[in-house]
């Protein structure tokens, strides 16, 4: 099978998934050609997508002679499909943004054509794309150019924040996968999709990566934690609003003052860094909580295995955007880690309260406070949550399960 992945900008520091997924599904044979509409995101490039930038095309801009020679090749060749397609594309809903959306969906339409112009001559049986949003746009448009079936993943900042072209891409889509059953519900709620016709496949993470002791706890499980050594408290995530830290730097704050001696890392980098250092400053808590900003994947992986719980605090952003299933609660699961989170999305998909973990309301740092505190005086309770969340990931959410399921559903499109 050949297909082309149409992504909005590859490689990209948090959306690793998708260098996870492209993996899996070469290893089963797949050839995968991956588009890259926008230049690589920011930051430090993973080595998993640093193997891929090999088999990335990367759209040139709006400029380029190359560009504009693929939109009269189209014009020239199919001019009813090009304007049809450019027409549906510009009538989209726009929420008050109309300039800016206008400009967006106008240059990711010439970016889908001249994608298309590119894969022309390539034997493609079938395009995929993350996000049904921009990228899902593009890959609309592409592969109606190109008379090829697409198929979208979705996700959540496309549902719940940039929303405004989910329906066209999903609508048109061959096939519409999204990452939580939570997921499915809220497309199926905007009746352009019935729930049977979107299937999910939750993220997966590549087990052979992480290395878990053989008891299923980390190796300070068994200190005790409310005497001298400290309670390690992980939380790994963008610095941004949807992530909550400024939530768990409340509830470390709570914590401290009630005597639990505590170390709380948060890794990721973002907009809010300055707001959260200014947080940490104000409730007096440097010597407990460090930010360590965006860090690679090795060093990522160490930090799971000297922790001691893992805790996400996540909220629902002021413009609508929340997680789907985090990728570092999968990761905090195959490590084995009791894991504190909140009831947004579909995070109570893996952290299931009292089996893998514990679920608190948003924006609530007492209640985070009171969740760690338990944990931190019952190591039994630890031990088991931990070693019940790695069985759920091992289960559910690794890249070799949701891969077989992903190339199954894309193998009989294909050969319908």
């Amino acid at each position: 099978m050949h297909v082309a992945y149409v992504l909005l900008h590859f490689p990209y520091l948090t959306e690793t998934f998708v260098a996870e997924e492209i993996r899996a599904l070469r290893k089963r044979g797949v050839d995968i050609r991956i588009v890259s509409l926008l230049a690589p995101g920011n930051g430090p490039v993973q080595r998993d997508s640093e193997e891929l930038l090999q088999y990335c095309w990367y759209v040139p801009g709006v400029f380029s002679f190359t560009l504009w020679r693929a939109q009269f090749y189209y014009i020239l060749r199919s001019p009813l499909r090009y304007f049809t397609l450019l027409w549906s594309l510009l009538q989209q809903p726009t929420d008050g943004k109309r300039f800016q959306l206008m400009a967006k969906r106008l240059v990711i339409f010439l970016k889908g054509v001249t994608t298309a112009f590119e894969l022309r001559n390539d034997d493609v049986d079938l395009l995929h794309t993350h996000f049904a949003w921009l990228s899902g746009a593009a890959t609309w448009v592409c592969a109606r150019l190109l008379d090829r079936p697409y198929t979208v993943t979705t996700h959540a900042y496309d549902i719940y924040a940039s929303n405004d072209l989910l329906d066209i891409v999903t609508a048109n889509a061959d096939r519409v996968f999204t990452i939580s059953a939570y997921n499915r519900q809220q497309i199926s709620d905007r009746g352009r999709c019935a729930p049977e016709s979107i299937e999910v496949i939750h993220c997966g993470i590549d087990l052979g990566k992480y290395e878990t002791s053989p008891q299923g706890a980390s190796p300070s499980a068994n200190n005790d934690k409310l005497n001298n050594d400290k309670f390690r408290i992980l939380s790994v995530g963008s610095l941004n609003e949807k992530k909550g830290h400024e939530y768990l730097i409340q509830a470390c704050k709570i914590l401290h003052d009630s005597g639990l001696n505590l170390q709380c890392d948060i890794i990721g980098g973002g907009s809010r860094e300055s707001h959260l250092h200014s947080l940490i400053r104000e409730l007096g808590v440097e010597d407990i909580v460090r930010l360590r900003g965006a860090l690679p994947h090795e060093s990522i992986v160490h930090a799971f295995a000297s922790a001691d719980i893992f805790v996400l605090a996540c909220v629902i952003a002021a413009n609508g955007d929340r997680d789907g299933i985090p990728v570092s609660i999968m990761e905090a699961g195959v490590n084995a880690l009791p894991i504190v989170s909140t009831n947004v999305s579909g995070i109570p998909e893996l952290v299931r309260d009292g089996e893998t973990g514990i679920v608190v309301t948003p924006e609530n740092a007492p209640a985070l406070a009171e969740a760690i505190f338990a944990l931190a005086k019952d190591e039994k309770r630890r031990r088991m949550l931990g070693e019940n969340a790695k069985k759920l990931v091992l289960e559910e959410f690794n890249s070799s399960y949701t891969a077989d399921h992903l190339l199954a559903s894309m193998d009989s499109i294909v050969n319908l």
